[in-house]
């Protein structure tokens, strides 16, 4: 279906109020942005990236370029560190807004841009501290799918764009391969819609085409990776599980984590549902209903035992696609005023902000904790330390693979001088050859000399060895 032309100052004021709401979330990521960068994924890529002055590609998700390139000029540029960590953790919310804006005021397709805002804060708890390619990697798809309907139809695809299309769609399954789910109910439910031409629904059925040909040549073609390789190990649940499907401990934390933090996911999809039931759209009722519930299940099976919140709540990310389409292309205009709607959509963003930034306490903890342990060790003769998981309190610190980049960020910040070396293991002992290494940085796949790091970032002069603390 393709969208009629929206009144400019419809879609002026859509864009005004989406980057407000960007402004509010830039203003989080700046007060947070220690806890946002160090911490695993986020302080080892950016360790690689001062490292080495190129950007960091992993699992081929090549789409986090999007990201990352905010990192790479500020380390270019010749920034000091906490500059460089800023400007990363603020280039993950500068990366949405230019999407948010090349929707609105470039295709001005105002109502994806709605869905972008609300795909951005609806289900963003923990994810917020810790950053994945998964949400860029739909809000990327929400701009691909924009277009789309900035086209209309089939027939008006220049001979061009029909590669260009490929190569949008490739990238948005490259970002996280789970961004497969999202484009297929965005797929279903236009080819669903009564009002959609035949070159509409052509469209949408080309792009799904495509998308789910890339899938194929990834899993069945191309030779996986490991981390690719043990998701599809995963998998193996379904089989062994069956028929108890349900009665697992990841649906028990799914449900707790619905009351407490995901709340506006059931609310939404149970009223998009409610509104076709209403209108006795049985299809796109039975969509909205079901897709969430397969979903769920799609995610939690393969970890039926449980797994971190925040990991986890990255891969439910696309629960959010499934219920702000419904809600801004079909519920929202059904509201009887313009105030309504936009008191609809400001209620639930501003319930969302205050849930994210209340969100910050165990991560600001974390990250206090490991402040104290650098400052109480600080005049200690032996500085180079490893330490077990046992004396940490795993608690607040998690996952403890990331600590020799994030201890290094950390003492580092002051001035490159203060740099130092810490490591946390689960098996610290795998270490005991290389503890009396002078110049050497461990670290949880790869140790470095001294003299292959980036001395304007981390200029390491401690070359006493190691000691256990």
């Amino acid at each position: 279906m393709k969208q009629q032309p929206a009144l400019p100052n419809f879609v002026s004021t859509t864009a005004t109020w989406g980057t407000v709401v960007y402004l509010a979330l830039a203003t989080l990521a700046t007060v947070f942005y220690l806890e946002r960068m160090a911490f695993l994924d986020m302080a080892f890529q950016c360790f690689h990236i001062l490292r080495t002055g190129e950007l960091q590609i992993q699992s081929g998700r090549f789409g986090a370029a999007g990201t990352q390139v905010f990192a790479w000029l500020a380390q270019a540029a010749g920034l000091p560190l906490r500059g460089v960590l800023l400007s990363y953790s603020l280039g993950h919310v500068l990366y949405y807004l230019i999407l948010f804006l090349l929707i609105t005021l470039g295709l001005r397709q105002w109502k994806w841009g709605l869905v972008l805002v609300l795909v951005s804060t609806l289900m963003t708890t923990h994810t917020f501290y810790w950053l994945s390619e998964m949400p860029q990697g739909l809000a990327f798809l929400l701009l691909v799918l924009a277009w789309l309907q900035h086209k209309g139809s089939l027939d008006a695809l220049r001979w061009w764009e029909y590669p260009l299309l490929a190569a949008a769609l490739v990238t948005a399954f490259y970002f996280h391969p789970m961004v497969l789910y999202a484009m297929v109910f965005c797929s279903v439910f236009f080819l669903l819609d009564r009002q959609s031409s035949k070159g509409t629904r052509a469209l949408q059925a080309l792009a799904l085409g495509i998308f789910v040909a890339t899938v194929f040549v990834k899993y069945k073609v191309l030779k996986l990776d490991w981390y690719d390789a043990m998701s599809l190990e995963r998998a193996k649940a379904f089989g062994e599980l069956w028929p108890n499907w349900f009665d697992i401990p990841s649906n028990r934390d799914f449900l707790r984590w619905c009351l407490r933090d995901y709340y506006l996911i059931p609310v939404l999809v149970a009223a998009n549902t409610i509104f076709y039931l209403r209108q006795k759209n049985w299809l796109k009722a039975g969509l909205c209903a079901a897709f969430p519930l397969g979903f769920v299940l799609m995610v939690n099976i393969p970890f039926h035992q449980g797994d971190n919140q925040f990991y986890l709540e990255n891969l439910y990310l696309p629960l959010a696609v499934f219920a702000a389409l419904p809600f801004v292309f079909d519920v929202v205009p059904a509201l009887p005023a313009p105030r309504w709607q936009w008191g609809a959509l400001s209620a639930l963003v501003l319930i969302s902000l205050f849930r994210i930034f209340q969100t910050h306490d165990p991560w600001t903890a974390r990250l206090r904790w490991e402040q104290e342990l650098l400052q109480q060790t600080s005049q200690r003769p032996a500085r180079k330390l490893l330490l077990t998981e046992q004396q940490a309190p795993m608690d607040k610190l998690v996952l403890s693979w990331g600590t020799p980049y994030e201890f290094l960020m950390l003492s580092a910040l002051g001035h490159p001088d203060s740099a130092r070396c810490i490591l946390v293991d689960e098996a610290p002992e795998r270490f005991d050859t290389l503890l009396a290494k002078p110049g050497l940085f461990l670290g949880e796949f790869k140790n470095y000399r001294f003299d292959e790091l980036p001395q304007r970032y981390f200029h390491l002069t401690d070359t006493s060895a190691y000691v256990r603390y």
